[in-house]
């Protein structure tokens, strides 16, 4: 399937903007995890609430390295996943010619 130039700007506009405008539309916005909310919840419901158990160890700093280890996982991934598809496309596009 090949995509028209036009098709592929409007594309890229299209991820631009879903990208932008939330940084514009909510500048100071904080994005927390479900378990901030979740505790916050709790709290509201109950504020004599007391968690059953603690955790062994404070994630801290490693939280935020494993978090970054994983998406440069995700990231490396679809980087081959992609560059193969291309290998493939260039290589039929190739088969296709000498036909």
């Amino acid at each position: 399937m090949k995509l028209s130039p036009i098709t592929k700007v409007v594309l890229i506009l299209l991820i631009g903007a879903l990208i932008i405008i939330p940084q514009i539309a909510l500048p100071d916005a904080e994005f927390s995890g479900a378990d901030d909310a979740a505790g916050t919840a709790i709290t509201a419901i109950d504020e004599n609430y007391v968690p059953w158990f603690e955790s062994l160890f404070d994630p801290g700093e490693m939280e935020e390295k494993l978090f970054l280890f994983q998406q440069i996982l995700g990231v490396g991934g679809l980087g081959i996943c992609f560059f193969y598809l291309y290998k493939k496309s260039k290589k039929n596009e190739k088969a296709d010619k000498s036909v």
